[in-house]
């Protein structure tokens, strides 16, 4: 079959960062195209509709093309990492002004806050071990497979990363450790977690084996304490389940402590490797401190966070309000939300593992409200029942932040119609580089 060659114009880009240009009645999306840009592309998975490209020469690139600071652009990782952070920041900011429009949605968007510095961000690293054509290997998926990228020097990790990793990689080599196989869910080593505590220097190293029978622990401890006298935790974790979850619920000690400590907004957190906390330490701070800021308390009011994790921006509520309540699905998280209140000497915040949409419904009924409200839902959204209760419960404020411009304009829009109006709405860049955009929102009755 002869080669589909296209010249094409980059108009937008999806939400998966891939360039998109109309060819005819069909739409065509190129990886590594930008918006404004002309590019020769190799056709495939040609339908009716759409088209993928294949990338093959620029020839007219964006004004805001920039050389890419990763020489591992395969990963996919960092969608955007070939285009100006400034205009990174503003496309954001479009991102989040065009969804709240296309539910007839009218709001001042605040310029996107950014960094002074985009790189080195992630206190949190998660790696695949893979067992392929023979070799184990260390990585990320390759965009869009299940092929591994080994990309030790990543540029957004912290820096400590790649000193880990090069004592794992070599562990694996002295004692023949197998990767993971996916098919035949076999092999040894399925993943490799670091993670720091940017404000106190403390690192974690967990490792996810398919079971408990990895040869030579001891002396990867040993050449681990030789060669990374800073790394406070190793832990191994066991996950004998097929499927994407890489952590497993079965975790044994090898070095120092199960748990790490980091430091926000003035308060102490214990970290375990399931614990849940924010990727970015720089930005989190501000994106807290907007949260704050347009929860405007003044000490007397009672504060519900629903899907509070493990307490972070409930215990900053709690510095400035009467009392909070926190509620969060998982049952280990309200476990460490109760034990962090505790560390940081906080007693005026509670906290309740159950569903939302049912936990506040209950406390409604028992008489509980609420002059502000907090909301930090997943990816998907407010489960409808979370928003009908709020509607009922009215209180005078409501703060929602959120991961994804398109849910959080489609319950905006359901609170709207409710009886609140959109007051502030402020994008912060957590993830520099990609697609993803967090945003806070102030809604008043």
């Amino acid at each position: 079959m002869s080669k589909v060659i296209e010249t094409l114009d980059i108009t937008s880009l999806t939400d998966k960062g891939d360039g998109i240009a109309s060819l005819g009645s069909r739409r065509v999306f190129v990886a590594g195209a930008l918006p404004g840009e002309t590019v020769t592309a190799e056709l495939f998975g040609i339908k009716a509709g759409y088209a993928q490209g294949q990338l093959l020469e620029v020839l007219q690139p964006s004004l805001a093309r920039r050389e890419p600071f990763c020489r591992h652009s395969e990963c996919g990782g960092c969608q955007l990492g070939t285009l100006d952070y400034q205009a990174q920041l503003a496309m954001k900011a479009e991102r989040v002004g065009k969804a709240l429009a296309a539910r007839g949605l009218e709001a001042d968007i605040a310029p996107c806050l950014g960094m002074s510095s985009p790189l080195g961000y992630r206190n949190k690293s998660l790696y695949n071990v893979l067992a392929q054509d023979g070799v184990s290997d260390i990585g990320f998926f390759k965009k869009h497979s299940h092929q591994l990228v080994a990309a030790d020097d990543c540029p957004v990790q912290g820096d400590k990363v790649p000193a880990l990793l090069a004592e794992v990689r070599r562990w694996m080599q002295d004692f023949a450790i197998q990767g993971y196989n996916e098919a035949e869910h076999s092999g040894q080593l399925r993943g490799v977690m670091v993670r720091e505590g940017r404000a106190t220097g403390q690192w974690m190293l967990v490792l996810v084996a398919l079971g408990d029978n990895l040869p030579g622990l001891d002396a990867l401890t040993d050449a681990l304490g030789k060669a990374c006298p800073w790394l406070t935790s190793l832990v191994l974790n066991i996950n004998p389940e097929r499927g994407n979850r890489i952590l497993g619920h079965e975790e044994r000690v090898l070095l120092g402590s199960a748990v790490i400590e980091d430091r926000l907004g003035g308060l102490n957190f214990a970290l375990s490797g399931q614990s849940f906390f924010q990727i970015n330490p720089e930005q989190t701070e501000k994106l807290y401190a907007t949260a704050l800021d347009f929860a405007a308390l003044t000490g007397a009011e009672q504060v519900f966070d629903l899907y509070c994790g493990i307490g972070t921006i409930s215990l900053l509520l709690a510095k400035k309000a009467k009392s909070v309540v926190g509620i969060e699905l998982v049952e280990q998280a309200i476990i460490d939300a109760r034990a962090n209140a505790e560390r940081n000497g906080i007693g005026n915040a509670e906290f309740h593992a159950g569903k939302a949409e049912l936990l506040l419904a209950e406390l409604n009924q028992q008489g509980h409200n609420a002059d502000v409200v907090l909301l930090d839902p997943p990816r998907k959204g407010c489960d409808g029942a979370v928003l009908d209760t709020l509607l009922a419960m009215a209180p005078a404020t409501l703060v929602y932040v959120s991961c994804d411009p398109d849910s959080l304009a489609r319950d905006l829009a359901k609170l709207c119609a409710g009886g609140y109006r959109l007051d502030k709405v402020q994008p912060v860049d957590m993830f520099p580089h990609s697609l993803h955009v967090e945003t806070v929102v102030r809604l008043v009755r």
